[in-house]
């Protein structure tokens, strides 16, 4: 990550900030699920949609205030962030829900008239009708049953042994094989014909034994109906009578589907359930398209914010950035005809620095030819007025000649001397060497130099909240010297009567934004006579000046110098003071925006 550009560290936060956000909305789904919706019994399908009841809505909601987010982001810091793949992840799901959603409702309104058809009314009753004739043909056999057995069961063989009466009614064919009888005394079995009864299934009467009570029940898979009869004492005997033998299966096929029809109601428990299927399945496919979404709007924004961040890149000078994205289609013919461009860009750039150098220094050598021109007149113009008086000493004074003949010479040569100097000082300014400074402890520290003037007065209006930017604090101490140099040369070089009172200079440091990126401006004000805008473009040149015989025409010229070793811009305009207002505006590394 190291060799990333700003940009892409930037997106990799906002992914890693977008994930932790989607987790955070699962675990709170899933809580407010369990909270209020859903009690221990809840099923698995009950539990997946009371989650994306709650996931849904809060997912929308979060990936909508993040698009907003990131635009307002975007307009306040200038900063390259891509809100495209929001815009575009936004469009793929309305093409996704909205044309799915008539699709559902269809698909659920064909749900239920499907199964309304499978449990049909008549379907309900002719299975209700089946189960009633089951009923009566018990009801049928069993008082049969209980009539044969009313006869069987007379006084004269209520006295004898247990065995032998239960004998007698299989002897006498009141009882069959699938038939049961049984003696208790109590709870307590006597004796019984075959082990059927136990105390778990043994039923449960309800009533006197005459009539004698009766209980329909199902042991071991088979249906009977039990009869109790009241013997001597305690005693009494229970008969079960085996009803519809061998046909049990089918007699329980026929209940359990009456009952499962009357509990479905017709089929609307069906109906819900498969609703509720199809709205899961729902769902699941509108977060598949959002997943599938978000993946192609990455595949499909990530060139074009490469392709803005390094044309951002290309506006701020830096001519050898270079797409290595590999993409096919148009795409790749765009990021193929960037790099072309970046590529023709650095060759006319490098052939017009090189003409820029040479036809700087041949106007900085005809000028600086012209300024040592200057003095080399009067120097030799006094030599040749001491050589014709030492060619003629009868014409006297000639102590007086030569001292004032020596005295211009050495005036002229102090010029030239300052001039050498001058150049020097331009020729070996040292390339920056930047590291990040608070602009708001730098410029006290290079106005200290003219605290000892009396006049012009010297203002600071510094911003106090200023971001750190990447200065050679050598080189900018420099620049504001040679602004404050020549504001202060400029109020003094008007004459007296022209001069606004009060004299002062305003030095201010604020932050400003322009083409979505931020910069520190440092800015210069003075109540001179101004710089028209005819001289604007001029008063950088070396050796430039408009301030007479007393001016090197340098210090500007350091001044841009310095701006240019920032990547930075200055700007000429007219105060509000009345005079020249000059701004440096330097930018803000992106990472501290």
């Amino acid at each position: 990550m190291s060799n990333a550009a700003p940009w892409q560290i930037e997106e990799k936060k906002v992914y890693l900030r977008d994930t932790f956000f989607l987790l955070l909305i699962v675990v709170v789904s899933v809580f407010l699920a369990e909270q209020l919706l859903l009690d221990a019994e809840a099923t698995a399908v009950d539990r997946l949609f009371s989650y994306l009841l709650f996931f849904i809505p809060l997912g929308t909601l979060n990936f909508v205030a993040h698009y907003f987010y990131r635009n307002r982001r975007i307009r306040i810091t200038g900063n390259l962030r891509s809100s495209l793949r929001y815009r575009l992840s936004i469009a793929f799901m309305l093409i996704a829900v909205i044309p799915s959603i008539p699709i559902f409702l269809i698909s659920s309104d064909n749900v239920e008239t499907v199964v309304r058809g499978w449990f049909r009314l008549d379907m309900v009753e002719a299975m209700e009708a089946s189960r009633q004739v089951v009923s009566h043909y018990q009801e049928t056999e069993s008082r049969d049953f209980l009539r044969r057995m009313s006869g069987g069961l007379e006084n004269p063989f209520l006295d004898v042994a247990p065995r032998l009466m239960i004998d007698s009614l299989y002897a006498r064919g009141l009882l069959s094989g699938g038939d049961y009888a049984g003696i208790f005394e109590g709870e307590r079995v006597l004796y019984e014909s075959r082990s059927l009864l136990s105390p778990s299934t043994m039923p449960q009467f309800v009533g006197s034994s005459d009539p004698p009570a009766r209980v329909f029940k199902r042991v071991d898979g088979s249906d009977y109906v039990f009869f109790r009869f009241s013997l001597a004492g305690q005693n009494s005997v229970i008969i079960g009578h085996r009803l519809h033998e061998g046909l049990e299966r089918r007699i329980e096929l026929i209940e359990q589907t009456a009952l499962a029809l009357k509990e479905e109601g017709g089929g609307g428990r069906v109906v819900g359930t498969l609703r509720l299927g199809l709205a899961l399945l729902y769902i699941l496919m509108i977060c598949g398209a959002l997943v599938a979404s978000l993946i192609i709007a990455r595949q499909i924004s990530m060139p074009i914010v490469s392709l803005a961040a390094a044309t951002r890149a290309v506006a701020d000078g830096d001519l050898d950035t270079r797409l290595e994205i590999r993409a096919s289609g148009e795409m790749g013919i765009l990021i193929d005809s960037f790099n072309q461009m970046t590529a023709e860009l650095r060759s006319l750039r490098n052939r017009l620095l090189h003409s820029q150098r040479l036809a700087a220094w041949r106007e900085v050598a005809r000028r600086l030819a012209h300024e040592i021109r200057n003095p080399l007149t009067p120097i030799q113009l006094s030599a040749d007025r001491m050589l014709r008086r030492l060619d003629h000493p009868e014409r006297g004074d000639l102590p007086r000649v030569v001292r004032k003949a020596s005295a211009t010479i050495v005036e002229q040569v102090k010029v030239l001397k300052t001039h050498v100097e001058e150049f020097a000082n331009f020729a070996r300014l040292p390339r920056a060497r930047p590291a990040p400074h608070d602009l708001d402890g730098i410029v006290p520290e290079a106005v200290n130099v003219f605290q000892g003037l009396g006049h012009p007065k010297i203002e600071m209006r510094l911003s106090g909240n200023l971001p750190d930017v990447y200065i050679d604090k050598t080189i900018v101490i420099g620049l504001i010297n040679n602004l404050v140099k020549n504001a202060v040369e400029a109020i003094l070089g008007q004459a007296e009567a022209r001069r606004r009172k009060p004299e002062r200079i305003v030095i201010s440091t604020a932050i400003r934004t322009a083409r979505g990126r931020r910069f520190v401006a440092l800015t210069v004000e003075d109540t001179g006579p101004g710089v028209s805008e005819d001289l604007r473009e001029r008063i950088f040149e070396p050796y430039f000046t408009t301030k007479g015989p007393g001016g090197s025409g340098l210090g500007l010229a350091l001044v841009e110098r310095a701006v240019l070793e920032h990547d930075a811009h200055i700007q000429v305009g007219r105060s509000a003071l009345g005079g020249a207002e000059f701004t440096v505006l330097f930018m803000v590394p992106e990472a501290r925006r």
